[in-house]
This record gives C-alpha cells, structure tokens and sequence, in this order.
C-alpha cells in the first residue's frame, strides 16, 4: 500500500469517506504537497501506530492544539474527527479543561469557545457545568 493511501485509509476513518483527496484538493499548487505531506506523514505513519485508539489519538491531538494556541481551524477539525471515533462531549471538553494547567486560561478559554461552537454545529448536546468545586 503506497504511504498515501495508508494515510489516507486512516484519515477517513476520523474525518470521512473521500477526505484526504478533498483537503488535498483544496489546496493550490505547491500547497497540495504540503497537505499529501501531512495525510502520508500525520496518518499514515502516526495514526496507524498501535498501541492507542483512534479516540484517544484525537484527544491528544484536541490537547497539543489548545496547548500550541491559535490553531482554531485544527480544534474544529479535530474536535469534528473526536466526536466521530467515538469520543463524548464531556471527553472532549474535559480535555480542554485539563490543559489548563500547562497552557495557562487565556488559550484554555479560547479553545473551549471554539470546541464548544463546533459541538453546537454538530448538534451534539453539551454537559452542564459541575458548578464550584466541580461537584
């Protein structure tokens, strides 16, 4: 199997039937390696490793994002894939949450924002707040 479609086989699985030709696609010239780069490299080679579940992948992913900071399109994407492979609402938030700690609140607050607009988008119901305390 060529690494691209190694890649691309794992790709779909989070993201869809027919999406890594399409993020390829969309890009222009000597954009569209870059995004072949990324499906080969991102996919073909990480995602396919054993050891971890595509959800638990996509969690790691949603956290090196909010951690990282200003990468608002890839938490969409990500937050898209979490919910695909299986990943729940408060999963997914409660990993943001986690972060905090290591990014500090101003990107923590930005990214919970962007996830909690995509899970709106999605129609997926969003956990109420555990109050003060978290109880």
């Amino acid at each position: 199997m060529k690494r691209f479609e190694k890649g691309a086989h794992w790709f779909e699985e989070v993201y869809g039937a027919g999406k890594a030709d399409g993020l390829v696609e969309m890009q222009t010239g000597l954009a569209q390696d870059l995004a072949r780069f990324g499906v080969e490299f991102n996919f073909g080679d990480i995602y396919s490793r054993p050891g971890l579940t595509l959800a638990q992948r996509e969690l790691l992913s949603l956290a090196s994002l909010v951690t990282i900071g200003g990468l608002e399109p890839q938490l969409r994407g990500h937050t898209r894939g979490a919910i695909r492979v299986g990943c729940t609402p408060t999963e997914i938030l409660e990993t943001v949450i986690h972060v905090v700690q290591y990014c500090g609140f101003p990107k923590a607050l930005n990214a919970i924002r962007v996830v909690t607009d995509q899970l709106i988008e999605l129609g997926v119901e969003i956990p109420p707040a555990l109050g003060e305390g978290g109880e």
